[in-house]
């Protein structure tokens, strides 16, 4: 990846990863989101995690 392509964020804190970490993220992000109706391959994936 050249340009971080996965933003994490924590309390609104941006956590900077390496690539192999995003790469780790966005494979099993995509992987999950694919096997779902509605999936289309084009557009961005969002995820928030309320806790």
């Amino acid at each position: 990846m050249k340009e971080q392509t996965i933003v994490l964020k924590v309390n609104g804190k941006e956590i900077s990863m390496v690539p192999f970490v995003q790469n780790i993220l966005k494979n099993a992000v995509e992987a999950v989101a694919k096997e779902l109706n509605g999936y289309t391959e084009d557009g961005d994936i969002e995820i928030t995690i309320r806790r």
